[in-house]
């Protein structure tokens, strides 16, 4: 993948976050979406895009997103992911495993 390839909308997401190498030097996603122009869950989508195309991106919470500067910083994002993808799997194994009833089940039962 090449810069001139991508969508107008990923370079400017990248030019942005090239002034924010380093975990020390965070931004945080509303005021990233806000300075775009975009809402938060679009940034949030076009990220995870450039993260599958091999966009070392990370992301911290209360911190925001950063370019990764050494392997530590990228293990943290890294680790942030593997929790986010834990909290998601376990979300959709108790929706999934959930009665159609649970609400009449739950408060009435």
């Amino acid at each position: 993948m090449k810069f001139k390839d991508l969508q107008k909308f990923d370079q400017d997401i990248i030019m942005a976050l090239s002034s924010h190498k380093g975990i020390d030097r965070a931004i945080q996603g509303k005021i990233l979406a806000q300075s775009l122009k975009i809402d938060l869950r679009t940034l949030q989508s076009r990220i995870e895009y450039l993260q599958r195309n091999h966009c070392a991106i990370g992301s911290v919470d209360n911190q925001g997103y950063f370019i990764p500067l050494n392997e530590e910083e990228r293990r943290t994002g890294i680790i942030k992911k593997q929790r986010s993808g834990i909290a998601i799997s376990n979300a959709v194994n108790g929706y999934t495993l959930a009665s159609l009833n649970w609400l009449d089940e739950l408060i009435g039962g």
